[in-house]
């Protein structure tokens, strides 16, 4: 199943196709929590970092909801939420690494490489997502990737907005 899911992030497969099951659902959730707060938690203290992933995924989950309800059926809610998880999985995969080679290149002529190939990674995040609204919910190129910035917007920028707010 996850060599599935791993072709959609390549865009090389159709969400429709995917197949569904709740505990590789939930696997991916719990991953995308650790390495997310890995990450996070490197920018900042491991509270907020905790509470800005509680609030990416509840971003992710209304922003699903609301797409869902204008489609009019929940069918696609798990396949979508795992599509999405696995594909930001990858990147935070890749993602890792990069966050140590900028801790480390502080300072000198390799630093800002890391910021270059994480921008790289930030549209590549955008297109997934692009790909995977287009093909779950039959929109066209511009509105899918208009809502996919819109997500991108919303999850990452909204998350540290709110936390701001709350903390």
């Amino acid at each position: 199943m996850l060599k599935d899911y791993l072709q959609l992030c390549w865009l090389s497969t159709y969400p429709e196709d995917l197949p569904t099951d709740r505990k590789f659902l939930w696997a991916n959730l719990a991953i995308y929590m650790m390495l997310g707060l890995f990450i996070h938690s490197n920018i900042s203290a491991p509270v907020e970092a905790f509470i800005q992933i509680i609030i990416e995924i509840l971003i992710t989950l209304l922003f699903m909801g609301a797409l869902l309800l204008k489609d009019g059926s929940a069918y696609n809610f798990e396949r979508f939420l795992t599509a999405i998880l696995v594909c930001e999985n990858v990147v935070y995969m890749i993602a890792l690494p990069l966050a140590f080679w900028f801790i480390f290149a502080k300072g000198s002529a390799m630093a800002f490489y890391p910021v270059y190939i994480g921008a790289a990674l930030m549209v590549w995040s955008v297109v997934v997502i692009a790909y995977l609204l287009k093909g779950l919910f039959d929109f066209d190129w511009l509105v899918s990737g208009s809502l996919s910035v819109l997500y991108f917007i919303l999850t990452y920028f909204g998350s540290f907005g709110l936390l701001l707010l709350v903390a």
